[in-house]
């Protein structure tokens, strides 16, 4: 009698643990998807943000990989350029220099020939002037026969705002405006070669 009656309890509570192991594996699922669902919704979240970031750092900046910040200064016979509509979906090659530094001398010839060799095929070239009079680099431009756009950075605020260490320091635009190189030596053919192509 006890012998069925103990294996009468064991059936009972056999049936209640395998009604208890389905509910816990039912729960189971539904915690599962609702982690597998807030997962996926945290990815895109975070994927939304790093977008977010992403597009910030390519609006302004002043290093490779950033849209170049804009300024405006003023060009040796008094009008304001602008940098964003100066470059129109152009690529743009901007020298910071000034007439005192030889190496920026030095690389005179080589920026006309660029200019002269690519501005049909969409190229601009630039030189900003730092922290001279206009008269000193309007007279230097007439005696180098520079053929491209100076402009004057009186109060070194652009050259200030784009951390200028040494001269000249080249920076080459691509079409969109986003900084491509960034060095004090000058940027080869093929360095703007491959910016007008793409």
């Amino acid at each position: 009698m006890r012998t069925e009656v103990t294996v009468s309890v064991i059936g009972n509570y056999g049936g209640i643990f395998e009604r208890n192991e389905v509910e816990k594996m039912k729960i189971s699922r539904r915690m599962f998807l609702v982690l597998s669902l807030s997962a996926v919704v945290m990815f895109f979240v975070e994927c939304g943000v790093s977008k977010n970031i992403l597009i910030a750092e390519t609006n302004t900046g002043i290093d490779v990989g950033q849209k170049a910040a804009n300024f405006e200064l003023l060009t040796l016979d008094d009008k304001k350029l602008e940098l964003e509509s100066f470059r129109k979906n152009k690529v743009v090659l901007i020298v910071f220099s000034a007439t005192w530094c030889p190496a920026c001398r030095h690389e005179i010839p080589l920026l006309k020939e660029y200019y002269g060799e690519f501005k049909d095929s969409g190229l601009e070239v630039l030189n900003i002037d730092i922290q001279e009079s206009k008269k000193k680099v309007g007279s230097f431009v007439e005696k180098n026969g520079i053929n491209y756009p100076v402009v004057l950075d009186s109060t070194a605020k652009v050259s200030t705002l784009y951390k200028v260490r040494g001269i000249p320091l080249n920076i080459i635009l691509d079409k969109n405006g986003v900084i491509k190189y960034r060095e004090n030596r000058p940027p080869t053919k093929d360095d703007i070669k491959r910016l007008l192509v793409n």
